[in-house]
């Protein structure tokens, strides 16, 4: 976990906080960036004179409570990883449109986050990036799994009431309805409250069902893999290969691939040996 700048190394003109130099993990911050884009694109759809039913509307703003909370929970873990350099954060590293953009009246000032983010992905390297999911395959999944998670929940609900408002006998008439039903039928409890009854809606649901199972398997598999992977390893760390203080002669004959010192070495192991069968065959009974 690489350590936070302090902020005289920023102030020297070290890029400005880099969530991947603060101890978040590639992984957090495309789980991050989904939930901001997200949270933007329905704010223009809110904003801009669409022909969105009453339905549609109703569901984009039941999603933004899950974004605030998710985006107020980000921007504390981002402070709190500042430590020693929170007010530096907070005045020079974008910590006050963090906080404001997560609340609902100031979600125009998300695009800040997202640019940042995208910078630190930028001074990080896509390569490394790729390769940390690579490596951390568990952890890279889960989150690439939630934003999914929360794209499938959010597109699900829309093409469901799309199907399934108006259609005979549908009883998803509702953006609450959508999302309620979107939230049960992910999480595989299946109340049976709610559910579609036009061809669209049940491909519709079998999709976020799926989703829904690939969701608990990939974080079975990571709770799992917490608990397997050694510190060191989690870490990035290799542990320390204990070395040999002072190695045999034979040792420094194979490392340096002399055949005449292992010949000679072989000799004195074998003397050695019909030296020890001897002297145990002169031992009394």
């Amino acid at each position: 976990m690489t350590p936070v700048p302090d902020a005289a190394a920023q102030s020297a003109g070290a890029p400005r906080d880099l969530p991947l130099q603060s101890g978040l993990k590639p992984g957090y911050d495309v789980f991050i960036i989904v939930v901001t884009v997200l949270s933007i694109i329905n704010w223009v759809f809110l904003l801009i004179p669409a022909n969105l039913g009453s339905d549609t509307r109703s569901l984009l703003i039941f999603m933004e409570p899950i974004f605030i909370v998710i985006l107020l929970l980000d921007f504390a873990l981002r402070l709190r990883l500042a430590k020693g350099a929170r007010w530096h954060y907070m005045n020079h590293g974008g910590g006050w449109f963090d906080l404001l953009g997560s609340l609902p009246y100031g979600r125009i000032l998300r695009l800040f986050r997202l640019v940042r983010v995208l910078q630190a992905f930028h001074h990080y390297g896509w390569k490394d990036t790729v390769k940390w999911f690579v490596v951390n395959r568990a952890q890279g999944t889960l989150f690439l799994v939630m934003a999914f998670l929360l794209i499938v929940l959010e597109g699900g609900g829309l093409l469901v009431l799309y199907f399934e408002a108006g259609a005979p006998g549908s009883n998803i008439e509702t953006g609450g309805e959508a999302l309620w039903w979107g939230v049960v039928t992910i999480t595989t409890v299946g109340y049976g409250d709610y559910y579609p009854v036009t061809p669209g809606g049940q491909v519709v649901a079998t999709i976020m069902i799926f989703s829904g199972v690939a969701l608990v398997a990939i974080f079975t598999a990571w709770v799992a893999s917490s608990f397997l992977t050694p510190a060191s390893s989690s870490e990035g760390t290799d542990a320390p290969t204990p070395e040999v203080e002072h190695p045999t002669p034979r040792v420094r004959a194979m490392e340096g691939n002399d055949p005449g010192a292992i010949i000679r070495d072989l000799r004195d192991q074998i003397d050695a040996l019909e030296h020890a069968l001897v002297h145990k065959g002169k031992r009394p009974d």
